[in-house]
């Protein structure tokens, strides 16, 4: 295996909940997790830990990152950053197809989810949120903006472990999206930010609450 996917085996468990945020481990039970060498591992573990996924701490091992209140709210906090100009340049014409066809799939999924509350169809309304907000990045065409925006998606999916989607919750934030993109196709991209910049307090907050 290879350092990249070595790298994508870590991540994997990370999101999964294998590895557990605050865990320590060492780096010779990572290589064996993943079937590789020490050296492959180290090189894996260096690049997650610029991603503040995980936290070597000479003579103690490696940390997965504790979900702190500081990192909850430095991880949001980026997000307001990043996505709130982007979405006012999101709410243009040129993507006024873009914005139709995420309003389409959101609609879908939510009516769907309003019936079932089966695990696929949860993760389908985690697909249809992640969908959005990387399609919002995506229209800046910024490859600088994108690198910080990914590394910032993977801390939060690793605060999402311990605080997964609910039934109410996905309602909750596809009833959310459809407000901040049906602002993007009327062209009004201060509305569309306010209506993400309140979504943003509102996942912050129930991350910080831990519901």
């Amino acid at each position: 295996m290879s350092r990249v996917a070595a790298y994508q085996d870590f991540r994997d468990r990370l999101f999964s909940g294998e590895l557990q945020p605050g865990q320590f481990v060492t780096q010779k039970e990572l290589a064996e997790l993943a079937g590789v060498p020490i050296a492959t591992a180290r090189e894996a573990i260096q690049k997650l830990e610029h991603e503040s996924l995980l936290k070597v701490h000479p003579q103690r091992g490696i940390q997965v990152a504790d979900i702190t209140t500081k990192f909850i709210r430095d991880s949001y906090g980026l997000r307001r950053v990043l996505e709130l100009q982007a979405v006012r340049s999101f709410a243009q014409e040129e993507n006024a197809e873009t914005v139709r066809d995420l309003i389409a799939k959101t609609k879908q999924v939510l009516d769907t989810v309003q019936l079932r509350s089966d695990e696929e169809f949860l993760e389908k309304a985690v697909e249809v949120d992640w969908e959005m907000h990387d399609q919002i990045i995506a229209c800046m065409r910024n490859e600088l903006l994108t690198e910080a925006y990914q590394i910032n998606a993977a801390r939060l999916r690793l605060i999402k472990v311990s605080n997964r989607m609910t039934h109410k919750r996905a309602i909750d934030a596809l009833g959310e999206h459809l407000g901040i993109l049906q602002s993007c196709l009327d062209g009004d991209g201060e509305a569309a930010a306010r209506a993400l910049d309140e979504h943003i307090d509102i996942a912050t907050n129930r991350a910080l609450q831990g519901k």
